[in-house]
């Protein structure tokens, strides 16, 4: 029966005990008469919610199988306007080489010489003395199936105003070149297809270091394909890679030896390293080969016999299409939770110029307590490892030598307080320097040690970063005859000046007595670099970003020659019989640029 609250809940009025029980008594004779229908409709009913529940699963089936438009694109608008001097004429060289110094920029200078073939260098990562020029960069990203795939394109485009810059020596590289054409052209482009955590990239690699240890070799504007992931219950890294279409590596020619094609656009790297972690332990196995369609130029006087004169150029021909193989097994395990030590151990094999060497390495990091920490490690490399420039040019590592030394390790960090820190670094490297030909031009060859000390400071002052740091580099070339000693002072800072707004400034004083970049010899190097940006973020997806940088000092040069080779005659010549002069180090530069995010 029917209550009167029921009934009152669903009429929205109030009844009375007997007008509640006549209702209820007409409900259940309704109920009764009609029971047959009701059992009918009953049926219908529970039929009709089997059928609703079957058409929501398929149709959720179709959802699940059908394919989604779920495609992003993102991107990046970037103008950039260049202004700059590298001085007088006289000047210009010495300031570029300035700025190319490990403690500035840290690039490659174009060069033409028998040890790097007009390789181009870094020429466009150079500031320009004008240049006004957009950059785009895209991004398409859509997932299927529950893979996710990047198409990753970065164009360039310079059709604001023409280039101005300084053709370094002549090599018919201009500094700070990013292209005169104002078609758009495709610098890069890959695309990343990733599920879980394995990853396949095909495309455009940019600067690719094969491995971090930098045995092998870094390949820059490379292009390729690279696949990391786990397979197995192992971390799988594989990859092919050679140069980009297009790469800056031309041709030597010489009197007795002309080559037209690009030296290394048939160049070829391929490896794999898998890793097996075993809790405290991984231990990781490399195999890396490189193939490459090259020929070899003796370094130092392997290129000259006793009287100063070339040696029979027949000798290039030699290791041409080499192959290189490096077999590897490193090991990292925290034996405490205070030690953690690693080493790793490294066959090479060079197939045409039959020469096998290793190389051996190991460090430890020990943490005392929350204030000391200690650091250690020991590396050796063999005198054919890599082959050597005696056996075989063209080896990209990147080791403190290319072959033939002994490296050594030191150094504490220490907690002053939670607003400042130290840091002390020792270095020491012993290294078989005496076929180096241009060191016997200067002076009698020493087989000294090299030394390096630095001393760092990291402090937090308010809103600011700061960091402070000083090295000094003593036997800097393995003899000390020439007072061969480099001393470096740096000094930086970071202010978030508002919550838009960051400033920071960097200042770089060296003062070297023999200097060399690359090859280039100079006395007596000494320069200060000041560089300062400003990082403003208009809105939430436009940014203006303004970097000024300056150099000055000066420098000995010698007679501006840049190696101890005279390319267009094919013979040696002597650094003591060229004319020593002084040339200022004077260079200034402002870029700023402009960025739009979509």
């Amino acid at each position: 029966m029917l209550s009167s609250s029921l009934m009152e809940k669903n009429t929205n009025e109030t009844l009375s005990d007997a007008q509640a029980e006549e209702v209820a008594d007409i409900v259940d004779a309704l109920t009764f008469e009609l029971r047959s229908e009701l059992k009918v409709l009953g049926a219908d009913v529970d039929a009709l919610g089997k059928d609703m529940d079957e058409l929501e699963a398929k149709v959720n089936a179709l959802e699940t199988d059908m394919p989604k438009d779920n495609i992003e694109f993102s991107g990046k608008v970037t103008a950039v306007f260049q202004a700059g001097d590298y001085g007088d004429k006289g000047e210009k060289s010495a300031t570029a080489e300035a700025l190319a110094d490990d403690e500035v920029l840290d690039i490659d200078l174009p060069r033409t010489s028998p040890d790097n073939f007009n390789d181009g260098g870094d020429y466009d990562d150079f500031p320009a003395e004008q240049a006004f020029y957009q950059e785009f960069d895209f991004v398409v990203n859509t997932e299927i199936s529950g893979i996710n795939l990047d198409f990753v394109v970065d164009t360039i485009t310079n059709g604001f105003s023409d280039y101005e810059g300084y053709n370094y020596d002549g090599y018919g590289y201009v500094l700070g070149d990013q292209g005169d054409g104002k078609d758009i052209t495709m610098d890069t482009g890959r695309i990343d297809i990733s599920k879980d955590n394995w990853m396949l990239k095909i495309g455009d690699m940019d600067d690719y270091d094969v491995d971090e240890n930098a045995y092998f070799f870094d390949v820059e504007d490379a292009e390729g394909v690279e696949f990391t992931g786990p397979v197995y219950g192992l971390d799988l890294k594989a990859f092919a890679i050679g140069y980009d279409e297009g790469a800056s590596n031309d041709e030597y020619v010489g009197n007795d030896y002309d080559y037209d094609d690009d030296y290394s656009s048939e160049d070829e790297y391929y490896g794999v390293a898998a890793t097996k972690d075993f809790g405290k332990t991984k231990v990781t196995g490399k195999v890396y080969q490189a193939s490459i369609d090259n020929y070899s130029v003796p370094n130092g006087s392997d290129r000259y016999d006793s009287n100063g004169a070339p040696v029979d150029q027949t000798r290039y021909e030699k290791y041409r299409d080499e192959t290189v193989t490096d077999v590897a097994v490193a090991v990292e395990s925290r034996l405490t939770d205070a030690l953690t030590v690693s080493g790793e151990a490294v066959y090479n094999e060079l197939k045409e110029a039959d020469t096998d060497d290793s190389l051996f390495q190991i460090n430890a990091d020990y943490k005392l307590s929350d204030i000391w920490s200690f650091r250690g490690g020991y590396k050796t490399v063999g005198d054919e490892f890599n082959g050597g420039k005696d056996y075989f040019h063209g080896a990209q590592s990147d080791l403190e030598e290319d072959y033939d030394f002994d490296k050594y390790t030191l150094g504490t960090s220490y907690v002053v307080n939670n607003n400042n820190s130290l840091d002390f670094d020792v270095m020491m490297v012993e290294h078989e320097a005496d076929n180096r030909k241009y060191l016997e031009d200067l002076t009698e060859i020493g087989n000294e040690d090299k030394m390096e000390y630095a001393v760092g400071w990291n402090n937090v002052y308010g809103k600011f970063t700061n960091h402070f740091k000083v090295s000094y580099v003593e036997n800097d070339y393995y003899t000390d005859e020439m007072d061969d000693d480099a001393t470096i002072v740096e000094l930086g800072t970071e202010f978030p000046w508002t919550e838009k707004t960051t400033v920071s400034a960097r200042v770089v004083n060296k003062q070297a007595d023999l200097y060399d970049n690359e090859g280039i010899w100079d006395r007596d190097m000494e320069y200060t670099y000041l560089n300062a940006g400003l990082d403003h973020k208009l809105t939430e997806n436009m940014s203006w970003l303004t970097e000024i940088m300056y150099i000055t000092g000066d420098v000995e040069q010698l007679d501006n020659k840049n190696d101890d080779y005279d390319i267009k005659n094919d013979v040696a010549t002597s650094i003591t019989d060229r004319t020593a002069g002084d040339a200022d180090i004077d260079g200034s530069f402002i870029t700023t640029s402009l960025s739009i995010s979509f």
